[in-house]
């Protein structure tokens, strides 16, 4: 994923880094109530599911006033089940 990122959030923080050397892959930033449809979705498919709080240092410099991302919206990573690190 670029720098740019989506929805006004960077990807490349040292966060998004750990997960991806664990084996993570970073799909999106969305918000509830669509994230727990999304969950159920990824598990039926056979993956793992972690959510991470989009952290404040991420948001893109016109986005610094929406502080709604950093509370609500969280980060979706998946892997295959079984590819524990």
């Amino acid at each position: 994923m670029s720098e740019a990122g989506v929805m006004g959030v960077k990807a490349g923080t040292r966060r998004d880094a750990e997960l991806l050397t664990e084996g993570w892959t970073r799909r999106f930033v969305g918000a509830p109530p669509r994230l727990q449809e999304t969950i159920a979705l990824y598990e039926s498919l056979g993956y793992e599911v972690h959510l991470e709080p989009v952290p404040p240092e991420a948001l893109q410099d016109e986005c610094q006033g929406c502080r709604l991302a950093v509370t609500l919206f969280r980060v979706v990573y998946t892997r295959p089940v079984g590819m524990r690190d």
